[in-house]
């Protein structure tokens, strides 16, 4: 059954009362909490489904104003002041002044729609050699979005001169309110009466044994991942060995963790 959705209220406030409605908190086979975020595109859909007006708009709003977390994969790339700069991680927590950076963007481009004007729909960053560069894009139907800013009218051997490129993808968002619920969280202890009721239950995974085997293969040169998805199929054949079947969600979870880890690695 659909949500009731207040008309009265602010389109993004109305969406986040909906948000806070559904399940969040997730725990794997040993009870212990992790990661609660849902995909962009789902929870877009899904408000939509509910009965939102503009859901994406009402999204991207809860995400500039850090009332919804959000985490992906990124890629970073700047020129400032002469010098480059760029970065690529997993996991990053996208802080709201960057969805705050896309909204300007969108609005920016509707006034000039609205004047009548020309919107600059691409630009060229002839410094980061990256040329016919959307201003932004909007994909939350693919989870993921992308920003470019060149200052216009702005000679490139000018000293303030700025090219900024930044895209994000594999986006994942909870309310912002879930973080302290999930550090809170205590599994409930089971006694040896209830694990023997249980019967048949099958044997949880041991991760951290997963975990140094698989960084021991990364380690010894014998695994080197370029995606997340690498690490979890490297997880679940060595679980398997072990007769050993998390669902792929939980697989996920660990795997982005390693990953993660060996990029941090990398750049040590």
């Amino acid at each position: 059954m659909a949500s009731a959705v207040d008309e009265r209220a602010d389109p993004a406030t109305a969406a986040l009362a909906v948000i806070r409605e559904w399940q969040w908190l997730r725990c794997d086979p040993d009870g212990m909490p992790f990661h609660p975020g849902k995909e962009l595109s789902f929870v877009v859909n899904r408000l939509a489904m509910e009965g939102v007006v503009r859901p994406d708009a009402a999204v991207l709003t809860l995400l500039s104003r850090g009332e919804l977390i959000a985490h992906g994969s990124y890629s970073w790339r700047k020129y400032q002041y002469g010098k480059f700069y760029q970065l690529e991680g997993v996991n990053e927590i996208l802080k709201p002044w960057r969805w705050q950076g896309l909204a300007d963007l969108i609005e920016e481009e509707k006034r000039e729609l609205a004047g009548q004007g020309w919107p600059l729909f691409e630009v060229d960053l002839d410094k980061l050699n990256m040329r016919d560069c959307p201003v932004y894009e909007w994909q939350f139907d693919d989870n993921r979005f992308c920003t470019a800013v060149c200052p216009p009218d702005t000679e490139t051997h000018a000293p303030t001169y700025v090219e900024e490129w930044y895209s994000a993808w594999d986006i994942e968002v909870w309310p912002r309110d879930w973080d302290a619920a999930e550090e809170d969280y205590q599994p409930e202890q089971e006694t040896v009466a209830q694990s023997a009721n249980k019967g048949g239950r099958p044997p949880a995974a041991d991760w951290e044994a997963a975990a140094l085997e698989i960084a021991g293969r990364y380690y010894r040169g014998d695994f080197k991942p370029q995606t997340i998805a690498d690490v979890g199929r490297e997880l679940g054949s060595w679980l398997g060995d072990q007769d050993l079947y998390p669902s792929d969600s939980i697989i996920r979870v660990h795997a982005k963790r390693i990953f993660e880890a060996f990029q941090a690695w990398e750049v040590e």
